[in-house]
């Protein structure tokens, strides 16, 4: 009976948790803007004027020599053990799940 009591206090604390994480979602209404007599103009420095723009990058203008990581570099022999690893780091937590999950029965 101790252990329906303490399964019940955690559903209700689950509830409980749910319900305040969910209500942050909820729509309010807007809050009344405080205005001013004066309007504030901002500049833009985002070197939209005078800027010379780039050259649009082609084939042709690309340098030969390019930014890549050491696995960008590797070959694909050498990607497929990454691969399979993460792979496996995604896919055996669940696997572990469903053993303990089933082996509990």
């Amino acid at each position: 009976m101790k252990t329906f009591s303490h399964a019940m206090n955690l559903l209700l604390a689950a509830i409980l948790l749910l319900a305040v994480s969910t209500s942050a979602f909820s729509v309010s209404k807007p809050q009344a803007q405080v205005g001013s007599r004066f309007a504030v103009r901002t500049r833009v420095n985002m070197g939209f004027l005078g800027d010379k723009e780039r050259d649009v990058l082609s084939r042709d203008n690309e340098p030969e020599e390019y930014f890549a990581t050491n696995l960008d570099k590797a070959t694909d022999e050498e990607k497929i053990p990454i691969a399979i690893a993460g792979l496996a780091f995604i896919s055996l937590p669940f696997i572990l799940g469903l053993i303990v999950l089933y082996g509990n029965k």
